[in-house]
């Protein structure tokens, strides 16, 4: 699944990710940056089971996603800018 960050470093996390992880308005995360790679952990004290259904879903997705990836470019970001 592809993301673009904004102008202002702001992301937005796709509302099929939003759904299964229960998150709302306001959900809080610890940011932590690793192998080059950000993870984002939500800080809800609350511990979430997913069935298996969900993580077959989502094993799916992130197949299917895979390699869709956008190279970050001068080109790309100022067709951004732009509103492209």
């Amino acid at each position: 699944m592809t993301v673009t960050m904004t102008a202002k470093n702001q992301i937005t996390i796709p509302k099929k990710i939003t759904d299964v992880l229960r998150l709302r308005k306001g959900a809080m995360f610890e940011v932590e940056v690793a192998n080059d790679k950000i993870e984002l952990i939500p800080l809800e004290v609350k511990r979430v089971e997913f069935s298996d259904d969900i993580y077959e879903k989502l094993e799916v997705l992130s197949k299917k996603e895979k390699g869709k990836e956008k190279r970050v470019t001068k080109k790309f970001t100022d067709s951004l800018k732009r509103g492209k």
